[in-house]
């Protein structure tokens, strides 16, 4: 029996050192723009035995799953986005907010694609976030480190395939997308020989083809079918074929991508992944690929090795605390001129005193 094989059948977060060689992906969030409880917003998280860590889309709820991993928020490396769709971005906030909460000390590095305009680039969407919170910023300076204010963005050329990140080992490129217009792009991570494909939102597409060659793990959308969009959404023909097939991948396409890229492991996510859905969905793939798959669901571990892959699903806890080992520093660190009220609300004050410092912390 291998040593993948040996590895328990359901993962427990914090229980499985990475070894040097490995690579372990979460998905955080595998859902459709529509948010919903069993399904976060899309998130990717890939662990890397050198240390790294990385965070590939951070939509809605997804910052969620990834506190449920039990993790110091100050182990991401670098957060990556494919483009600027809500259900892709729009745990922005939670993110930057629970790093200052939870004890990071240092910059929130953030990458993600120009536009065709400068409007439409990520500096552009990150500058606007931050203004936006700017009493959030204010009211939190004197109680939290100012340290952990700081982001810091980097935004790559969306219209081509190069580099757009490497150290320690780690690169990672950047191609372009066709999702509805300019400015979206897909992700591939390689370490160590081994490598992670994120298509983003696409429809099949060249450029993916080209660039996940030789991909251990493709992750790749795969809406949910027309009929389903019709019978489950309430969608007309018209908006069915507009969102499932013309913005997205539809299930039957996603297969023959599969087939064109023939990836160590399969991983269609971006669907609604229930009990009357799947077996269609599947079905779909099947007709043109016959490789390994996994049909993504949200807190999906995928372990990667040199000599092979494993899939579970995680156990993770629903009421985690911002991880302690976090918090070197933070007590000490610089924390900036405190927000003073106006005299009249905090006359309205009632003041039962000092509380006691308790005697352990």
């Amino acid at each position: 029996m291998s040593e993948l094989q040996q590895l328990r059948d359901t993962y427990f977060p914090g229980t499985e050192v990475l070894r040097p060689d490995e690579m372990r992906i979460t998905a955080l969030g595998t859902g459709r723009p529509f948010l919903r409880m069993a399904q976060a917003n899309a998130g990717w998280f890939i662990e890397l035995g050198n240390g790294d860590c990385f965070v590939f889309d951070f939509g809605c709820g997804s910052f969620s799953r990834f506190t449920a991993l039990e993790l110091p928020i100050s182990r991401i490396t670098a957060m990556f986005t494919t483009h600027l769709h809500t259900d892709h971005v729009g745990d922005f906030g939670a993110y930057w907010v629970g790093a200052r909460a939870g004890g990071r000390l240092t910059p929130l590095e953030m990458y993600g694609p120009s536009g065709s305009i400068p409007e439409h680039g990520f500096a552009h969407f990150v500058k606007c976030q931050v203004m936006s919170y700017q009493w959030d910023i204010d009211t939190r300076r004197g109680l939290l480190p100012i340290a952990g204010e700081e982001v810091k963005v980097h935004e790559f050329e969306w219209s081509k395939t190069h580099v757009v990140y490497e150290a320690n080992g780690v690169r990672i490129t950047s191609f372009p997308a066709v999702h509805i217009h300019d400015g979206a792009v897909g992700l591939r991570l390689d370490w160590k020989g081994m490598s992670f494909v994120y298509s983003g939102d696409t429809a099949p597409s060249q450029f993916l083809v080209d660039a996940a060659q030789g991909a251990d793990v493709l992750v790749h959308e795969c809406f949910n079918s027309m009929p389903q969009l019709m019978r489950k959404s309430g969608y007309g023909i018209k908006t069915a074929k507009g969102i499932g097939h013309w913005a997205h991948t539809q299930p039957s396409d996603a297969g023959q991508v599969f087939d064109l890229v023939k990836p160590g492991l399969a991983v269609p996510f971006h669907f609604n992944n229930d009990f009357d859905t799947v077996i269609e969905l599947s079905d779909e793939i099947r007709q043109s690929y016959d490789g390994d798959l996994a049909l993504a669901d949200d807190l999906m571990v995928i372990n990667v090795r040199p000599d092979g892959r494993r899939v579970r699903m995680a156990v993770a806890s629903s009421r985690t605390w911002p991880n302690k080992d976090d918090h070197a520093g933070f007590e000490s660190a610089e924390r900036g001129e405190r927000a003073v009220m106006s005299d009249w609300l905090r006359a309205g004050r009632i003041d039962f005193g000092e509380p006691e410092a308790p005697a352990t912390a």
